[in-house]
């Protein structure tokens, strides 16, 4: 999941849920759609990914009247940090639904809301298209991002130098910020194990590399990077083996990013879990 993002679709109605997914399939077939049907479900789905547009229903309990768990899940959102838009769902009509949508434009800051009486396709899509513009242009990733979120807690510029230094980069510092972004920018935000240092960086080895939970791609992963030499090398190993610098029981690598005089790669981590990773979000 990189910057085009993901859908979530949180509605209790199975038949609802449906016409969402057909509007994302014939509006953004490119993208990949989740579900939830409860609140409890959403915050799951919040907690291992960031998404680009959410269709919330405000209610999800068809026996409760009163049920408001859909503003809890925007709430939810927003507390992650996520420049998700939300698109507001109500089956209500009157005062009660004008008070509650506006309470979601104004906490939450909503994109839009629509009556599920009123709606249909053509309607959908076109709040689909103006939500996934909305978070683009909020989303849109700096170049120093991947940098600043592997550096953790540490001066930016002693961790440029310690790193660049390290695995032998060649070129300027713009550079490196790029081969990074490139490397890395679909993976933001990354959660760490811990509070520590993201990333270890290894004069020895000439290599840097850590894991984490992307919440970009939904999924846990090791990055790697560093000198030509001492990156084949680990590599080589782990295409052997699966196992990638003695410790990171690996799959295979994303394509492997070669420039400047170093080469890097993101491979998955199929064994950890979400619950594994409890650093402070980094990376936007």
């Amino acid at each position: 999941m990189g910057p085009g993002g993901s859908i979530l679709i949180v509605e209790d109605e199975e038949e609802w849920r449906e016409i969402y997914k057909l509007a994302v399939k014939d509006h953004a077939p490119d993208l990949t759609v989740r579900t939830a049907e409860s609140r409890a479900a959403a915050e799951r789905l919040i907690d291992a990914a960031r998404f680009a547009v959410a269709f919330v229903d405000i209610s999800l309990d068809p026996l409760d009247g009163n049920n408001k768990d859909g503003l809890e899940v925007m709430r939810k959102i927003r507390e992650t940090g996520d420049e998700t838009s939300i698109i507001v769902v109500s089956g209500r009509g009157g005062q009660d639904a004008l008070s509650m949508a506006s309470d979601a434009h104004k906490k939450y800051l909503a994109y839009d809301t629509v009556a599920k009486m009123t709606t249909d396709s053509e309607k959908l899509g076109e709040l689909l298209a103006g939500a996934l513009q909305q978070y683009r242009q909020k989303a849109a990733t700096g170049r120093t991002a991947v940098r600043d979120a592997l550096r953790g807690a540490s001066a930016e510029m002693s961790w440029d130098d310690q790193v660049t230094r390290a695995i032998g980069f060649r070129g300027d510092v713009k550079g490196f910020y790029g081969f990074l972004s490139e490397l890395m920018g679909g993976q933001l935000p990354i959660v760490p194990r811990g509070d520590g240092p993201p990333v270890t960086i290894d004069p020895e080895r000439g290599l840097v590399y850590g894991d984490y939970w992307s919440r970009g791609a939904a999924a846990a992963a090791v990055v790697c990077f560093g000198a030509r030499a001492g990156f084949d090398e680990a590599a080589a190993r782990a295409r052997a083996d699966g196992v990638l610098l003695g410790r990171y029981q690996v799959g295979e690598p994303a394509a492997v990013l070669d420039g400047h005089g170093i080469k890097g790669a993101v491979f998955g981590l199929p064994g950890a879990r979400r619950e594994d990773f409890a650093g402070q979000r980094l990376g936007s």
